[in-house]
């Protein structure tokens, strides 16, 4: 699913702030939280297995983002 903005690679100081990886399954899925380091790492992998994972502030709350949900 492309996503209306993109992000750089983040700053040294930001790699070890805490994320939370999403999937996408019918509804968006919290699958685990992490730091932003690792969360890249697992996001490169996944593409490499030709899956599509998606990474969060830890804060971030899907319900509050409605146009992100792919059945509307």
């Amino acid at each position: 699913m492309p996503l209306p903005w993109q992000n750089p690679l983040p700053l040294d100081e930001y790699i070890t702030s805490r994320v939370v990886i999403y999937y996408y399954s019918g509804r968006w899925i919290p699958i685990k939280y992490c730091r932003l380091i690792k969360a890249i790492e697992l996001y490169r992998n996944a593409k490499l297995e030709g899956r599509e994972i998606f990474i969060f502030p830890a804060d971030f709350n899907s319900d509050d983002f409605p146009e992100l949900d792919k059945n509307n």
